[in-house]
């Protein structure tokens, strides 16, 4: 499933991924990470853990861990983490790759703690710590990367001793000087 065929099916709906405390930011991040990166939930008791843990996360190897700094917009598909100058459990949400180094908008859930549904913010970048991005983004954008196409080995010629791609007199030669001793062939 695409970042967008995921977005258009869950926009105004509350994801209750764990079925625990209704709908929390932290239950669209894992249900994000699970049917569109193809990972495995998240762990933790508040959303920053998500990032401040990122080493012991079970899926971090699908994961690149960017930190926020002055010059950073996210792309889209990043999982954008708070920390806790927001609140005691931070916060988790999905951005979309609109923004610039001031704002960024992102698919949110449970942004005022009302236990909203998936919706539309638009942010300033107070309190984020950064963004896990997927390494794959086909996963995000439904493009399949492309495969490193191989060249075809040439096809070997019989007799072609010296490896030129021809069979010519000097391969001739070099068979003669191998059955007279005077050559090894390789």
């Amino acid at each position: 499933m695409t970042f967008d065929e995921y977005f258009k099916n869950r926009t105004g709906k509350g994801i209750d991924y764990d079925g625990n405390y209704g709908v929390q930011c932290f239950d669209l991040a894992n249900d994000y990470s699970v049917k569109v990166v193809g990972g495995k939930q998240f762990v933790g008791m508040g959303a920053y853990e998500i990032y401040t843990n990122y080493a012991n996360q079970p899926a971090h190897e699908l994961y690149e861990r960017i930190p926020n700094t002055p010059d950073f917009v996210p792309k889209k598909g990043d999982i954008m983490v708070w920390g806790q100058g927001l609140g005691k459990w931070g916060h988790v949400a999905i951005c979309t790759g609109k923004g610039d180094t001031s704002w960024f908008e992102s698919y949110d859930q449970n942004w005022t703690g009302r236990n909203d549904p998936v919706t539309l913010i638009k942010h300033n970048y107070n309190s984020v710590l950064g963004v896990l991005r997927p390494k794959d983004q086909s996963k995000v954008t439904g493009v399949k990367s492309a495969k490193k196409v191989e060249k075809p080995k040439p096809k070997e010629l019989k007799g072609d001793l010296n490896g030129d791609g021809k069979v010519n007199v000097a391969d001739v030669a070099l068979l003669a000087a191998h059955v007279k001793g005077e050559k090894m062939l390789e």
